[in-house]
């Protein structure tokens, strides 16, 4: 079995006499999507005396992701069925009544607010657990979690309308709000043990033949996730040291001794949306959560198939953890982890250095003629007014700082929130989000604004051309339009700027250098007029003031 399978966290084995068999199980591969899901198989050997053997403490195992196979014999079949079980728990004696199921056998002198003294050995206890419990529980048909999940965190009810205690040979009742105290001879144990009654789904294996048999299974649930967290540190103006750690959040079972794959992908299991058949009795029996805010974070691929596939590259990385791609999947693998039911934890998966280059980028306004109207009176050189732009065409602009961050590793970096951090003694400058990078490419990272460097833009009508276009009873007037973008750096260093202008029409020439992108969905073909976002790209030095001008062609109506 390849380590691309995932496993099955602790399905609860017993045999077909209803005697609980040891679980032997082994996981074979656990994978962990960023999703909140993840596949499991697990292989299990037992002594299946009449050819079947019965499966209790079921999985949250999703709809067509739950599979058998046998490895010495064929598995001819896999049923379930709704039975009535006894499942054994311990708890710590938190009432009077518990206290007294707990220490069976001991000698005790019971108070009660009454004035009555009863003393001697409790010899037996006649409120059985498997009654009260079996009132509060067996209608919710539970599964094996259901413990503190409706609020039933007693054995016993305190309001109990009698106890009957067995002391000297005699029974003696007492109701059991009137208990004021119990004086034990010894230390008395805080431990009970109740029998609680459940309906639930068994699931019973069918081999080909009796006697020892070994199996495996496997299935996708939900409970266990990872997120993937990013620290990068800046070490100077052109590198940095990237490190990624895994952190993990486990609902299920205990992990132990396990080699987990994190895998970078977005789940596409999109029929396992409700509960495996076998299991799928009644959805208020189950205790599984569904919880789409992983998905923030998720952006590559999980396919079940080529999850099953052989591995075509490994690279170690550091320790017991490895990197591996296969397709168009990517792994990181982590041998041996450990983490109990419940836990959370971080695991470091790289530290690489990267390539850095600081930029700073501004969104400049939309232009004031994209919606205009040639009147009349309107003459060349007319300059926007506050009432052509808002707010104000001559307002200094918002202009933002950030990290280009390229990978040249083996491996993509997958999207996660980052932390920015530079100098010796790694101050905190922002935390944002790292996008997807696939290898040999990449992507920003906002770091914060930056108010050092300030750009103002203003326009006006360069020249007026009426009647230059006829679409039917209409008439448009061709405008030159040129601008002006004005830069101060106030930093102690140069500044590489990216200005993007969305403007319709024609661009005709720039100061800088520049490129243009269309976009199609909004182009007013009809009258000549693109719809374009313009990039421009300068540089300014540390303490310089720089203009841009730049000039392009709009039809508007007349």
């Amino acid at each position: 079995m390849n380590k691309r399978n995932l496993v099955t966290l602790g399905a609860g084995i017993l045999c077909s006499t209803w005697s609980f068999a040891q679980d032997n199980a082994t996981i074979k591969s656990l994978s962990i999507f960023k999703n909140g899901q993840s596949f499991v198989v697990k292989e299990s050997s037992v002594n299946a005396a009449d050819g079947t053997c019965k499966i209790s403490k079921l999985p949250n195992a999703l709809f067509g992701t739950y599979w058998f196979n046998g490895i010495s014999v064929p598995i001819n079949s896999v049923t379930s069925k709704m039975e009535d079980f006894i499942d054994k728990r311990e708890r710590k004696a938190n009432s009077f009544l518990e206290l007294l199921h707990a220490n069976k056998g001991m000698e005790i002198t019971v108070n009660t607010t009454d004035n009555q003294v009863y003393k001697g050995v409790v010899e037996d206890f006649d409120l059985p657990e498997e009654i009260n419990s079996k009132i509060q529980l067996q209608q919710l048909q539970l599964s094996n979690d259901y413990e503190g999940l409706y609020g039933f965190d007693r054995i016993f009810s305190t309001a109990a309308p009698v106890l009957l205690l067995k002391m000297n040979g005699k029974w003696v009742s007492i109701e059991p709000s009137t208990i004021k105290s119990i004086e034990f001879s010894q230390k008395p144990s805080r431990t009970t043990v109740a029998n609680i009654s459940v309906q639930k789904p068994i699931v019973t294996v069918h081999f080909d033949k009796s006697g020892k048999q070994d199996f495996r299974y496997m299935y996708l649930q939900t409970g266990v996730s990872w997120t993937p967290v990013y620290k990068m540190s800046l070490l100077s103006e052109s590198e940095a040291e990237l490190n990624l750690q895994a952190e993990v959040i486990n609902n299920v079972e205990d992990i132990k001794n396990t080699n987990v794959d994190f895998v970078v992908g977005v789940p596409n299991f999109s029929q396992a949306t409700d509960l495996a058949t076998l299991l799928n009795y009644s959805k208020s029996s189950f205790s599984y959560s569904r919880n789409n805010n992983y998905r923030q974070y998720s952006n590559a691929v999980a396919d079940e198939k080529m999850a099953l596939a052989e591995v075509s590259m490994t690279a170690p990385i550091a320790g017991n953890i490895s990197s591996s791609e296969n397709e168009d999947l990517y792994f990181y693998s982590v041998k041996d982890m450990n983490l109990e039911k419940g836990a959370h934890a971080q695991f470091s998966l790289f530290s690489q250095k990267v390539k850095i280059n600081h930029f700073y980028k501004c969104d400049l306004p939309v232009s004031p003629f994209s919606n205009y109207s040639l009147n009349a009176e309107d003459q060349e050189d007319a300059e926007t007014t506050e009432d052509d732009s808002a707010p104000n065409p001559n307002a200094p602009l918002n202009v933002g700082h950030y990290i280009e961050v390229f990978n040249n590793g083996n491996m993509p970096f997958t999207s996660g929130p980052i932390l920015l951090l530079q100098g010796k003694d790694e101050n905190a400058i922002s935390q944002d989000v790292l996008p997807f990078v696939a290898k040999g490419s990449h992507s920003s990272v906002y770091v914060t604004s930056s108010p050092d460097i300030v750009v103002t833009e203003n326009e006006k009508i360069a020249s007026i051309k009426r009647a230059s276009k006829k679409i039917g009873s209409t008439s448009y007037a061709l405008l030159t339009i040129k601008g002006t973008i004005n830069i101060r750096n106030s930093k102690s260093k140069a500044a590489s700027l990216n200005l993007n202008k969305p403007l319709t029409g024609k661009m005709l020439a720039a100061s800088v250098k520049y490129n243009t992108s269309v976009n199609s969905r909004n182009n007013y073909s009809k009258i000549g007029n693109s719809n374009q976002t313009v990039t421009f790209h300068d540089s300014v030095a540390a303490g310089e003031k720089k203009t841009i001008t730049y000039s392009y062609q709009i039809y508007v109506r007349e």
